[in-house]
């Protein structure tokens, strides 16, 4: 993406969730439970395998910087079709004053359980075309921040952890120099009609660099991935979400 496209306006909308890599997986990886979602482990929920969900970023511009709100539909509902294809980027736009929209979604999990630790991320609930949503964070962005690139490591700041459970398939990116990244979400955003049952043979359709590999593991016992406020993620080419583990 040119990054004077965020500099007009009135510019050609680019497709849904191409841009903003940053700030939809800093969304899916900071999400807090909502104090309503039980009943659940201390802190977190259960049973979200496969659970679809959406996400809103609407982007502002102070100063010479972008501020990022990530709204999303985790704890409300499950992101129908019927209400989510009647936003459009123009309209959210003219909505939130913004001079870019990303509508990341729909995507689904792949963990079976979310921990939560830290502070609740979750702030106001609003309704957008009968679609309801709560603010998960608010992201100051730089302008080199606003590429968006795949197979590329990025930083977020997080203290949510997931769980694999045991037995079960976990989708896995494999660098060159060792490093294994666990898929965390699956995005119906590129390939609008990739599902669960896709994700076994996933990696003959992707570009992977020289070098990378695509797997599927099966772990003998609870996988858990986290780490003590940071998470290193990275995107593929469908725009499918994972985080490092090892």
């Amino acid at each position: 993406m040119r990054l004077e496209h965020l500099c007009r306006p009135l510019a050609r909308a680019p497709r849904r969730g191409s841009i903003l890599t940053a700030s939809f997986v800093v969304a899916a990886a900071l999400w807090q439970p909502a104090a309503a979602q039980s009943p659940a482990p201390a802190g977190g929920k259960s049973d979200v395998r496969n659970a679809r969900y959406c996400e809103l970023i609407p982007v502002v511009r102070d100063g010479l910087h972008f501020v990022a709100t990530v709204y999303n539909t985790l704890g409300l509902n499950d992101c129908p079709a019927a209400l989510w294809d009647t936003l459009s980027e123009a309209a959210m736009k003219q909505r939130f004053g913004a001079v870019e929209v990303v509508l990341n979604g729909p995507r689904y999990f792949l963990m079976d359980t979310i921990v939560g630790e830290g502070e609740t991320a979750a702030g106001e609930t609003i309704d957008v075309n009968g679609l309801g949503l709560t603010k998960r964070a608010t992201l100051h962005l730089g302008l080199t921040e606003l590429r968006s690139s795949p197979y590329k490591e990025r930083t977020v700041e997080r203290e949510t952890k997931y769980v694999f459970k045991a037995g079960k398939p976990v989708f896995v990116l494999e660098a060159p120099g060792g490093s294994r990244y666990a898929m965390q979400a699956y995005a119906q955003i590129v390939d609008k009609t990739l599902s669960y049952d896709d994700l076994p043979k996933l990696g003959s359709r992707l570009k992977l660099p020289p070098g990378w590999r695509y797997a599927v593991m099966v772990p003998a016992k609870d996988l858990t991935v986290g780490a003590q406020g940071k998470a290193i993620v990275v995107q593929d080419d469908l725009d499918d979400t994972y985080q490092k583990f090892d």
